[in-house]
């Protein structure tokens, strides 16, 4: 039985039988439409906007206490 196997075993370093190698695992392309693209522009566009409008509230809510500057005697 074991010869069976070894005879039907074809190597596969060589060609197929119509000239080209057969590269069944290898991933397809990746293609990507007008919609894809758009909606990856409009996708890491509003991760920019998010990032830099927590960015910006954590400057504030990490930022030195401010106080108001104290009113003149004279106003009161």
């Amino acid at each position: 039985m074991s010869e069976q196997v070894v005879d039907r075993v074809e190597d596969e370093s060589q060609p197929g039988a119509n000239g080209g190698i057969v590269h069944w695992m290898e991933p397809r392309p990746l293609t990507v439409g007008p919609a894809g693209i758009s909606a990856a522009a409009a996708g890491a566009f509003a991760l920019g906007v998010a990032t830099s409008i927590a960015v910006l509230a954590l400057m504030h809510w990490l930022g030195p206490q401010r106080e108001l500057p104290a009113r003149p005697r004279r106003w009161t």
